[in-house]
C-alpha cells in the first residue's frame, strides 16, 4: 500500500478523471453564474410588474401592493420566481411569473442576455433601464392575470 489517496493511479486514469472533473467544475460555475442572474432578473421583474399593479390601485382596482415582493390582484397572489434547471452538463435559468392561470417565463440565455415575449434584452440595458418590450410584456402579464382572475374568481386550474 502507498498510504496515498491515488493509490495506483496512471496518468491515463488521472487524465480522464480530470477531464471528468474540469467539465463538471464547468457546469457548477454555469450553474452559479445564471442562478446568480436569475434572481437579479427577478428583483428587476417583480419591481416592473409592482409598477403595474400600484396603477392598477390607482384606478381603484382591488390589489395589494405593498412590496414587490407581496402582490395580489383580487386576492389571488402574484408569484415572480428564479427556475434553474440543472442536469448536467446543461443549465438552463428563467423567471417564471403566475397568478392564478396566467402564466409568463423569462428566459436568462447563457450569453447574459434575456428573453421575454421574443425581445432579447442584454443585463446592461435593464439595469440601465426597462427596455419598453420588457415593460410590455410585464403589463400583458398584469392585464391577463386580472382579467383572468376577475374572469374566474381567481380558481386556479
Amino acid at each position: 500500500m502507498h498510504g496515498k489517496d491515488t493509490m495506483g493511479l496512471t496518468e491515463s486514469m488521472k487524465l480522464i478523471l480530470t477531464s471528468a472533473i474540469k467539465d463538471w467544475t464547468k457546469f457548477a460555475v454555469e450553474r452559479e453564474r445564471l442562478t446568480l442572474a436569475a434572481n437579479e432578473l427577478t428583483v428587476i421583474t417583480r419591481k416592473v410588474v409592482h409598477d403595474c399593479i400600484l396603477f392598477l390601485k390607482t384606478n381603484n382596482i382591488d390589489v395589494q401592493c405593498e412590496s414587490p415582493d407581496e402582490m395580489k390582484i383580487l386576492g389571488v397572489s402574484v408569484h415572480i420566481d428564479p427556475v434553474i434547471d440543472a442536469v448536467f452538463p446543461i443549465v438552463k435559468a428563467s423567471v417564471v411569473l403566475k397568478c392564478a392561470g396566467s402564466t409568463r417565463a423569462i428566459l436568462v440565455n447563457s450569453n447574459m442576455t434575456v428573453s421575454a415575449g421574443g425581445n432579447v434584452v442584454t443585463f446592461d440595458e435593464l439595469k440601465k433601464g426597462i427596455p419598453a418590450a420588457f415593460a410590455t410584456n410585464a403589463a400583458d402579464f398584469v392585464r391577463d392575470s386580472f382579467l383572468y382572475v376577475a374572469h374566474t374568481g381567481g380558481k386556479e386550474e
